[in-house]
């Protein structure tokens, strides 16, 4: 490695660095605070750096949420968990599955999450990517319902639309997020979800 070479990767290693304690400060003073009321400034003072620095990283607040939202994104239990419900063999398995993966998803991303929600509310560019987000659940919810169809597990008169309406309905973080609210413990939750949507979607036995 020539000394130009190591010099960058110093550099490119130092940034990579920098961008993620901007993030995870961004993420905790948003999630804490409200995003309305947090300033670049006040994430710059948080995460020890220059304020030019953030800017230079992101370019803006609706950026940060952006780039908290495709760091999400990159969470490799989504795609385990599509893989694990084309092997699952009942009903009653790809439920579980489903809700767990969920549970696990926002339990890690809950400060992502919460941002991305008040950042929507205030600015029409979060608003489109929380759209988008939704549009994404959707198709992944639909390959659950086809799955259930080829299982042959949904009650009879479920379609494979009532079933990704219900699951939008009972499993997505909003949901979750109200369960909490209202005083449920995680894993209550969780039983109680898996159950409600078994019950909405699946053909008894």
């Amino acid at each position: 490695m020539t000394s130009r070479t190591y010099r960058s990767t110093v550099r490119d290693r130092a940034a990579a660095v920098t961008r993620t304690a901007i993030l995870d400060t961004a993420e905790a003073l948003f999630a804490e605070h409200g995003y309305a009321r947090i300033t670049i400034k006040r994430i710059a003072e948080e995460a020890d750096v220059a304020q030019g620095t953030v800017y230079a990283a992101f370019g803006s607040k609706p950026a940060l949420v952006t780039a908290l939202t495709e760091r999400a994104a990159d969470d490799a239990g989504i795609g385990e968990v599509l893989t694990a419900i084309e092997t699952a063999t009942t009903g009653d398995e790809v439920v579980r599955l489903v809700v767990r993966s969920i549970h696990d998803l926002v339990r890690r991303r809950r400060h992502t999450m919460t941002a991305l929600f008040d950042a929507a509310m205030v600015d029409q560019g979060v608003a489109a990517l929380l759209d988008r987000i939704r549009q994404l659940e959707r198709e992944r919810f639909a390959l659950v319902a086809a799955r259930l169809e080829q299982l042959d597990a949904l009650r009879p008169g479920t379609t494979a639309g009532d079933t990704v309406r219900v699951l939008e309905y009972f499993v997505t973080p909003p949901s979750w997020f109200r369960m909490l609210e209202i005083g449920w413990e995680w894993e209550g939750a969780g039983v109680f979800l898996t159950d409600a949507v078994c019950a909405a979607v699946l053909r008894k036995v």
